[in-house]
C-alpha cells in the first residue's frame, strides 16, 4: 500500500512538473476521444433509428389475374412459414376495391364504370426487425418474386437504405478519423514519458543503485500515463455532453433536422464507458512502448 501510494504521488509529481507538455497531451487525447466519441453516438443512433424503421417495412405482393386460389394459398403459407415475417395479410380482388373505396370516397363514382375490380389481389407483409434487415428482405423479396403468380412487388426500403449506406460511410470516416489521432495520441504520450525519463535519469540511477526492481522503477511512469488517458477519457465525456447542450439550446434549423435520427437529450452510457475506459488503454500503451524504448534497466534485478 505504501508503495502504491509512493508510485502515486510520483506519478502526479511528474504531471504537474512538466504542466505544458502534459496538459497539450491531455488536450490531445480528449480531443481524440470526443471524436471518437461522436462518431459512436451518430452510429448508434442511426442504428437505433434503422431497427425502429424496419418494424414499419412493409412488402405488397400484387397476385395475377389468372391466379388459381389452391397456388395462392400455398404461397401464402410459404410466405408466412419465413421467419422474417412479423404480420401477413391477402387482400382479394374485391378487398381492395372496397378499401379503395373506403379510403378515397371521393373517387368511388370511378368503380362504377368498371364490372370486376380493377384491382390486383395482393399479399402485404410485416417484417421483424433484425440486425441484417436489408440484406435478408432483399433475399426473400428475390425469392418471392421468381414465383410466377407474382406480378409485381412495392416495397419501402429506399430511405432506410440511404440511412444504412450512410451510417456505414459516417463510421468509415469516423474509424480513419479515430486511428490517426489515436496514433498521434500514442506519439504524444510516449515521448512525454520519454521525456520524464530523461529528466529522471539520476533519480533512476540512484535507485537502481539501492537495488531497486524494474517493476519499482517502472510503476510511476505506468501510473502517470494511466493518469493521462483516464483525464482525457473523462474530459472527452464531459465536452461530449456539453456539446450536445449547447447545440439543444443553439442548434437552430440544424437541430430539427437532427432531432429526426439523433437523440440529442441523452448519451448512451455505454459510450461514456467505452471512453473512460479507452483513454487509460491509449496511456497505458504509450507508456510501455515508452519505457521498452528508453528505460534501460537490468532486467535481472
Amino acid at each position: 500500500m505504501r508503495f502504491l501510494f509512493q508510485s502515486l504521488k510520483n506519478a502526479f509529481e511528474n504531471f504537474f512538473r512538466n504542466k505544458l507538455v502534459n496538459f497539450l497531451s491531455l488536450g490531445i487525447i480528449s480531443f481524440t476521444l470526443l471524436v471518437l466519441g461522436i462518431f459512436n453516438m451518430i452510429s448508434t443512433n442511426l442504428n437505433r433509428y434503422i431497427s425502429r424503421f424496419s418494424e414499419n417495412i412493409e412488402a405488397i405482393f400484387y397476385i395475377r389475374e389468372n391466379a388459381q386460389s389452391e397456388h395462392t394459398d400455398r404461397l401464402l403459407r410459404h410466405i408466412e412459414e419465413n421467419l422474417l415475417i412479423r404480420d401477413i395479410r391477402y387482400f382479394s380482388r374485391e378487398d381492395a376495391r372496397n378499401r379503395f373505396a373506403r379510403e378515397f370516397p371521393e373517387l368511388a363514382y370511378i368503380l362504377s364504370e368498371f364490372k370486376s375490380s380493377p384491382f390486383p389481389a395482393s399479399i402485404e407483409v410485416k417484417f421483424r426487425e433484425s440486425q441484417n434487415i436489408f440484406i435478408q428482405i432483399e433475399s426473400f423479396i428475390k425469392e418471392i418474386r421468381q414465383n410466377p403468380l407474382i406480378e409485381s412487388v412495392q416495397l419501402n426500403t429506399d430511405w432506410a437504405k440511404k440511412i444504412d449506406r450512410a451510417k456505414k460511410f459516417i463510421g468509415l470516416i469516423g474509424a480513419f478519423l479515430s486511428f490517426i489521432l489515436i496514433f498521434v495520441s500514442i506519439f504524444i504520450i510516449f515521448n512525454v514519458i520519454k521525456l520524464n525519463i530523461f529528466y529522471r535519469q539520476d533519480e533512476i540511477r540512484i535507485l537502481k543503485l539501492v537495488g531497486a526492481t524494474n517493476f519499482y522503477i517502472r510503476v510511476p511512469f505506468l501510473i502517470e500515463g494511466f493518469i493521462l488517458g483516464l483525464l482525457g477519457g473523462v474530459t472527452a465525456g464531459l465536452l461530449l455532453f456539453s456539446l450536445l447542450k449547447l447545440f439543444a439550446t443553439y442548434g437552430g434549423a440544424a437541430l430539427d433536422i437532427a432531432r429526426q435520427v439523433i437523440d440529442i437529450k441523452s448519451i448512451p452510457m455505454r459510450i461514456y464507458y467505452e471512453l473512460i475506459v479507452a483513454g487509460p488503454a491509449v496511456g497505458l500503451f504509450s507508456s510501455m512502448l515508452s519505457l521498452k524504448r528508453f528505460l534501460k534497466i537490468n532486467p535481472s534485478s
